[in-house]
Protein backbone atom coordinates (compact mmCIF):
# COMPACT_ATOMS: atom_id res chain seq x y z
CA UNK A 1 0.00 0.00 0.00
CA UNK A 2 1.43 3.38 -0.99
CA UNK A 3 1.65 6.31 1.40
CA UNK A 4 2.09 10.04 1.02
CA UNK A 5 5.06 11.78 2.66
CA UNK A 6 2.72 12.91 5.44
CA UNK A 7 1.51 9.37 6.08
CA UNK A 8 5.08 8.03 6.10
CA UNK A 9 6.12 10.58 8.72
CA UNK A 10 3.06 9.87 10.85
CA UNK A 11 3.71 6.13 10.54
CA UNK A 12 7.15 6.61 12.08
CA UNK A 13 5.69 8.48 15.07
CA UNK A 14 2.58 6.35 15.63
CA UNK A 15 2.43 4.14 18.72
CA UNK A 16 0.27 1.20 19.76
CA UNK A 17 -0.72 0.33 16.20
CA UNK A 18 -2.07 -3.09 15.35
CA UNK A 19 0.63 -5.23 13.77
CA UNK A 20 0.93 -4.51 10.08
CA UNK A 21 -1.35 -1.48 10.18
CA UNK A 22 -0.44 1.11 7.54
CA UNK A 23 -1.71 4.54 8.52
CA UNK A 24 -3.79 6.54 6.08
CA UNK A 25 -5.59 9.87 6.05
CA UNK A 26 -8.61 9.69 8.37
CA UNK A 27 -7.02 7.29 10.86
CA UNK A 28 -7.34 8.22 14.55
CA UNK A 29 -4.07 7.21 16.17
CA UNK A 30 -1.75 7.77 19.11
CA UNK A 31 1.45 9.58 18.23
CA UNK A 32 4.72 10.44 19.94
CA UNK A 33 6.11 13.63 18.34
CA UNK A 34 9.85 14.20 18.44
CA UNK A 35 9.41 17.60 20.11
CA UNK A 36 6.74 19.84 21.62
CA UNK A 37 7.50 23.55 21.79
CA UNK A 38 5.80 25.99 24.13
CA UNK A 39 6.52 29.71 24.41
CA UNK A 40 5.15 32.36 26.74
CA UNK A 41 2.11 30.15 27.26
CA UNK A 42 4.37 27.62 29.00
CA UNK A 43 3.10 29.02 32.29
CA UNK A 44 -0.47 28.10 31.38
CA UNK A 45 0.67 24.63 30.29
CA UNK A 46 2.47 24.24 33.61
CA UNK A 47 -0.82 24.82 35.41
CA UNK A 48 -2.57 22.14 33.38
CA UNK A 49 0.40 19.78 33.85
CA UNK A 50 0.14 20.06 37.62
CA UNK A 51 -3.66 19.90 37.54
CA UNK A 52 -3.57 16.41 36.02
CA UNK A 53 -1.30 15.26 38.85
CA UNK A 54 1.93 15.12 36.85
CA UNK A 55 5.23 15.86 38.56
CA UNK A 56 7.92 15.01 36.00
CA UNK A 57 8.39 14.95 32.26
CA UNK A 58 7.97 11.57 30.60
CA UNK A 59 10.83 12.49 28.27
CA UNK A 60 12.81 15.64 29.15
CA UNK A 61 14.29 15.66 25.64
CA UNK A 62 10.88 16.23 24.07
CA UNK A 63 9.76 19.64 25.43
CA UNK A 64 11.37 22.88 24.24
CA UNK A 65 10.67 26.15 26.07
CA UNK A 66 11.12 29.44 24.17
CA UNK A 67 10.22 32.85 25.58
CA UNK A 68 9.46 35.02 22.57
CA UNK A 69 6.20 36.96 22.86
CA UNK A 70 6.33 39.62 25.59
CA UNK A 71 10.10 40.06 25.54
CA UNK A 72 9.90 43.85 25.94
CA UNK A 73 7.50 43.68 28.86
CA UNK A 74 9.60 44.52 31.91
CA UNK A 75 6.66 44.58 34.31
CA UNK A 76 6.99 42.74 37.59
CA UNK A 77 4.27 40.28 36.61
CA UNK A 78 5.88 39.33 33.31
CA UNK A 79 9.37 39.03 34.75
CA UNK A 80 7.97 36.83 37.51
CA UNK A 81 6.25 34.63 34.92
CA UNK A 82 9.43 34.33 32.87
CA UNK A 83 11.47 33.45 35.97
CA UNK A 84 8.92 30.80 36.94
CA UNK A 85 9.08 29.20 33.49
CA UNK A 86 12.88 29.23 33.50
CA UNK A 87 13.04 27.66 36.97
CA UNK A 88 10.55 24.97 35.98
CA UNK A 89 12.49 24.23 32.81
CA UNK A 90 15.70 23.87 34.79
CA UNK A 91 13.99 21.60 37.32
CA UNK A 92 12.63 19.36 34.56
CA UNK A 93 15.86 19.39 32.55
CA UNK A 94 14.30 20.59 29.30
CA UNK A 95 15.88 22.77 26.62
CA UNK A 96 15.19 26.41 27.50
CA UNK A 97 15.68 29.52 25.37
CA UNK A 98 15.30 32.81 27.29
CA UNK A 99 13.73 36.05 26.13
CA UNK A 100 15.86 37.65 23.44
CA UNK A 101 17.14 34.36 22.07
CA UNK A 102 14.74 34.38 19.13
CA UNK A 103 11.28 33.46 17.93
CA UNK A 104 10.38 29.94 19.01
CA UNK A 105 9.55 28.60 15.55
CA UNK A 106 12.81 29.97 14.16
CA UNK A 107 14.69 28.29 17.01
CA UNK A 108 12.96 25.00 16.26
CA UNK A 109 14.23 25.15 12.69
CA UNK A 110 17.68 26.65 13.21
CA UNK A 111 18.59 24.43 16.15
CA UNK A 112 17.60 21.19 14.47
CA UNK A 113 14.43 20.34 16.37
CA UNK A 114 12.27 20.57 13.25
CA UNK A 115 14.19 17.79 11.55
CA UNK A 116 13.29 16.55 8.07
CA UNK A 117 11.14 13.44 8.07
CA UNK A 118 10.03 13.84 11.69
CA UNK A 119 7.00 15.27 13.47
CA UNK A 120 7.14 18.19 15.90
CA UNK A 121 4.26 20.06 17.51
CA UNK A 122 3.84 23.34 19.37
CA UNK A 123 1.22 25.13 21.42
CA UNK A 124 1.06 27.77 18.71
CA UNK A 125 -0.83 27.84 15.43
CA UNK A 126 2.22 28.69 13.31
CA UNK A 127 4.03 25.42 14.00
CA UNK A 128 3.06 24.71 10.38
CA UNK A 129 6.32 26.54 9.65
CA UNK A 130 8.37 23.39 10.31
CA UNK A 131 7.02 22.00 7.07
CA UNK A 132 9.50 24.19 5.23
CA UNK A 133 12.16 21.81 6.56
CA UNK A 134 10.27 18.69 5.50
CA UNK A 135 9.15 18.26 9.12
CA UNK A 136 5.48 17.66 9.88
CA UNK A 137 4.69 20.57 12.18
CA UNK A 138 1.19 21.02 13.54
CA UNK A 139 -0.36 22.85 16.51
CA UNK A 140 -1.70 21.39 19.74
CA UNK A 141 -3.76 23.07 22.45
CA UNK A 142 -2.31 23.70 25.89
CA UNK A 143 -4.06 20.73 27.47
CA UNK A 144 -2.52 18.43 24.86
CA UNK A 145 0.88 20.00 25.44
CA UNK A 146 0.57 19.21 29.16
CA UNK A 147 -0.43 15.64 28.38
CA UNK A 148 2.59 15.33 26.09
CA UNK A 149 4.87 16.48 28.89
CA UNK A 150 3.36 13.89 31.20
CA UNK A 151 3.13 10.93 28.80
CA UNK A 152 5.12 11.90 25.67
CA UNK A 153 2.04 10.89 23.60
CA UNK A 154 -1.19 12.36 22.32
CA UNK A 155 -3.90 11.43 19.82
CA UNK A 156 -4.23 12.76 16.29
CA UNK A 157 -6.60 12.13 13.44
CA UNK A 158 -4.68 12.28 10.18
CA UNK A 159 -6.36 15.09 8.22
CA UNK A 160 -7.32 15.07 4.55
CA UNK A 161 -4.17 15.52 2.47
CA UNK A 162 -4.08 17.96 -0.44
CA UNK A 163 -1.25 18.37 -2.93
CA UNK A 164 -0.14 21.86 -3.97
CA UNK A 165 1.78 21.79 -7.25
CA UNK A 166 4.19 24.68 -7.78
CA UNK A 167 5.66 25.30 -11.23
CA UNK A 168 8.13 27.83 -12.61
CA UNK A 169 10.44 30.32 -10.89
CA UNK A 170 9.75 33.45 -8.92
CA UNK A 171 10.52 36.68 -10.75
CA UNK A 172 12.89 39.23 -9.26
CA UNK A 173 11.24 40.96 -6.32
CA UNK A 174 8.68 38.21 -5.78
CA UNK A 175 9.01 36.27 -2.52
CA UNK A 176 7.64 33.25 -0.74
CA UNK A 177 5.27 35.58 1.12
CA UNK A 178 3.76 36.59 -2.23
CA UNK A 179 3.24 32.92 -3.12
CA UNK A 180 1.26 32.03 -0.02
CA UNK A 181 -0.75 35.27 0.00
CA UNK A 182 -1.69 34.60 -3.63
CA UNK A 183 -2.74 31.04 -2.79
CA UNK A 184 -4.85 32.32 0.11
CA UNK A 185 -6.53 34.78 -2.23
CA UNK A 186 -7.13 32.41 -5.13
CA UNK A 187 -8.49 29.57 -3.02
CA UNK A 188 -10.51 31.32 -0.33
CA UNK A 189 -13.57 29.09 -0.02
CA UNK A 190 -12.15 26.78 2.68
CA UNK A 191 -10.76 24.38 0.05
CA UNK A 192 -7.91 23.38 2.38
CA UNK A 193 -9.56 24.00 5.75
CA UNK A 194 -8.15 21.53 8.31
CA UNK A 195 -6.15 19.77 5.59
CA UNK A 196 -2.49 18.84 5.53
CA UNK A 197 -0.74 20.20 2.44
CA UNK A 198 2.10 18.58 0.50
CA UNK A 199 3.97 21.01 -1.73
CA UNK A 200 5.35 19.47 -4.89
CA UNK A 201 6.15 20.33 -8.51
CA UNK A 202 9.30 21.47 -10.28
CA UNK A 203 8.89 24.95 -8.84
CA UNK A 204 9.84 23.70 -5.38
CA UNK A 205 13.48 23.23 -6.38
CA UNK A 206 13.74 26.96 -7.07
CA UNK A 207 12.61 27.93 -3.56
CA UNK A 208 15.15 28.58 -0.81
CA UNK A 209 14.63 27.30 2.71
CA UNK A 210 13.68 30.82 3.82
CA UNK A 211 10.97 30.94 1.16
CA UNK A 212 9.72 27.47 2.04
CA UNK A 213 9.54 28.35 5.73
CA UNK A 214 7.58 31.51 4.92
CA UNK A 215 5.10 29.63 2.76
CA UNK A 216 4.69 26.82 5.29
CA UNK A 217 4.25 29.31 8.14
CA UNK A 218 1.33 31.04 6.47
CA UNK A 219 -0.51 27.87 5.54
CA UNK A 220 -2.07 28.54 8.94
CA UNK A 221 -3.78 31.61 7.48
CA UNK A 222 -4.89 29.48 4.55
CA UNK A 223 -6.73 27.24 7.02
CA UNK A 224 -4.45 24.20 6.86
CA UNK A 225 -3.18 22.19 9.85
CA UNK A 226 0.23 21.65 8.24
CA UNK A 227 2.11 22.42 5.03
CA UNK A 228 5.08 20.21 4.22
CA UNK A 229 7.76 20.58 1.56
CA UNK A 230 9.75 17.64 0.17
CA UNK A 231 13.18 16.79 1.54
CA UNK A 232 15.71 17.50 -1.20
CA UNK A 233 19.25 18.75 -1.82
CA UNK A 234 18.27 22.28 -0.79
CA UNK A 235 17.07 20.98 2.58
CA UNK A 236 20.16 18.84 3.10
CA UNK A 237 22.66 21.54 2.08
CA UNK A 238 21.01 24.02 4.44
CA UNK A 239 21.34 21.54 7.30
CA UNK A 240 24.97 20.82 6.47
CA UNK A 241 25.68 24.53 6.86
CA UNK A 242 23.97 24.46 10.26
CA UNK A 243 25.39 21.12 11.43
CA UNK A 244 28.20 22.45 13.62
CA UNK A 245 25.80 24.70 15.51
CA UNK A 246 23.19 21.98 15.90
CA UNK A 247 25.84 19.53 17.13
CA UNK A 248 26.59 21.78 20.11
CA UNK A 249 23.25 20.86 21.66
CA UNK A 250 24.14 18.21 24.21
CA UNK A 251 22.36 16.22 26.87
CA UNK A 252 23.75 18.05 29.90
CA UNK A 253 21.58 18.56 32.94
CA UNK A 254 18.98 15.98 31.96
CA UNK A 255 17.61 14.57 35.24
CA UNK A 256 17.70 10.81 35.74
CA UNK A 257 15.76 8.71 38.20
CA UNK A 258 17.89 6.78 40.66
CA UNK A 259 16.41 3.48 39.51
CA UNK A 260 16.94 4.35 35.84
CA UNK A 261 13.22 4.44 34.99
Amino acid sequence: MTQTLIEKIVQSHAVNLDEGHIVKSGDLISIKPAYVMTHDNTGAVMGKFKAIGASKMANPRQPVFTLDHNVQDQSEDNLKKYASIEAFGKEMGVDFYPAGRGIGHQIMCEEGYAWPGTMAVASDSHSNMYGGMGCLGTPVVRTDAAALWATSKTWWQIPPISRVILNGKLKTGVTGKDVIITLCGLYNQDEVLNHVLEFTGEGVMHLSIDERLTIANMTTEWGALAGVFPIDSITINWLINRSKIIAKRGLENVPSDVDGN
